[in-house]
């Protein structure tokens, strides 16, 4: 049998997009492919854009004249040397080999171009599943998607609760503390998968290629530590906004002084997502933060999937003692370099 797995050209786009009504295609990168879905060409063809800094790669199984499957995969954010795949696609009974191929081709281009790891995020009941884990992708934590899918107007604020008042919006010079924060509510093992820096929380933009794609809005708060241990924060809360939801993400101290914050904070992002547009909103939470479950469900949220989140180590980099010139004082008064 004659196949053949390599990057994607124009002409395989427009065959992909000839045959993806025959096609199961598998969306793999909530929060954005929930509230910010494009349209599959569009996406495609981004990955085809001579610019400089490319972060879409897409690779295609060919056997003979046919597109059998594809994959998706982009570059994490502030991280080139990280890949998450976003998207895979194949008949629905597809041989497992068509996946193994294209996701072997993905592990090998990414190894080649400096990519330390590859992230997914996959359903937990996936077919699938197996075939990374076969491939030495690792679980690292698992995620539950909680969502209030018929989200209305009725959402009010209780502008006297003294709890809301600790809010404020998150600034540039947070995110030091908010790498900190993280670090301490965070299990070890997802911090080794996941391995971000202070820059990874700095309050930016996300650029967007010649206005192929709409951005997302971005309303972020955080509160001091409530519970007076240090000077840091207590706990973060992000609502992002796309075309077809809000997306909300909550960080907090275990402490009972920063847990009793977390009611008001959610209050007030379901608050301005009500201002924003009356869509869909989705929570992700953790298997370590199961107890946000309780305030959402108070809330009208319903448990909509649980996704195992994995990670491949294709490289580690590691620190090596170089040699260095070092100047030390001689008995003539003069300066000589030693190793």
């Amino acid at each position: 049998m004659a196949y053949m797995v390599r990057h994607a050209n124009l002409f395989d786009l427009l065959s992909i997009s000839a045959s993806r009504g025959k096609q199961r295609v598998l969306r793999l990168n909530p929060p954005y492919s929930l509230v910010q879905p494009e349209a599959l060409l569009t996406n495609l063809l981004r990955s085809q854009l001579p610019i400089r800094s490319r972060w879409d790669y897409v690779y295609v199984y060919r056997d003979g004249g046919r597109i059998v499957g594809w994959l998706q995969a982009r570059s994490r954010w502030q991280r080139p040397d990280e890949w998450t795949i976003t998207l895979l696609a194949a008949p629905d009974k597809a041989p497992r080999y068509v996946w193994e191929r294209l996701l072997e081709e993905v592990i090998q281009a990414a190894g080649e171009q400096g990519v330390i790891r590859l992230f997914v995020k996959l359903p937990d009941d996936e077919p699938q599943l197996h075939t990374f884990r076969s491939l030495g992708f690792t679980l690292y934590t698992n995620e539950e998607i909680w969502g209030n899918l018929f989200f209305g107007p009725s959402s009010v604020e209780k502008e006297d609760d003294p709890l809301r008042k600790v809010l404020r919006s998150r600034q540039g010079r947070d995110a030091w503390n908010l790498m900190q924060l993280y670090s301490a509510v965070t299990l070890p093992v997802v911090q080794r998968a996941e391995m971000l820096t202070s820059r990874q929380w700095q309050v930016s933009h996300i650029a967007r290629p010649l206005g192929l794609a709409q951005g997302l809005l971005e309303k972020s708060y955080v509160w001091q530590d409530e519970s007076g241990r240090n000077d840091g924060l207590g706990g973060f809360v992000r609502l992002l906004t796309g075309a077809s939801g809000h997306w909300i993400t909550l960080m907090n101290r275990s402490d009972p002084g920063n847990r009793q914050v977390v009611p008001a904070a959610l209050d007030h992002v379901l608050w301005k997502a009500v201002r924003l547009g009356h869509k869909p909103v989705y929570c992700g939470i953790r298997e370590y933060q199961s107890e946000v479950g309780t305030l959402l469900e108070e809330r009208g949220f319903h448990l909509l999937s649980k996704q195992a989140l994995l990670v491949k180590y294709l490289a580690e980099p590691i620190k090596e003692k170089q040699p260095a010139l070092a100047p030390f004082l001689v008995q003539t008064g003069e300066l000589v370099g030693t190793k």
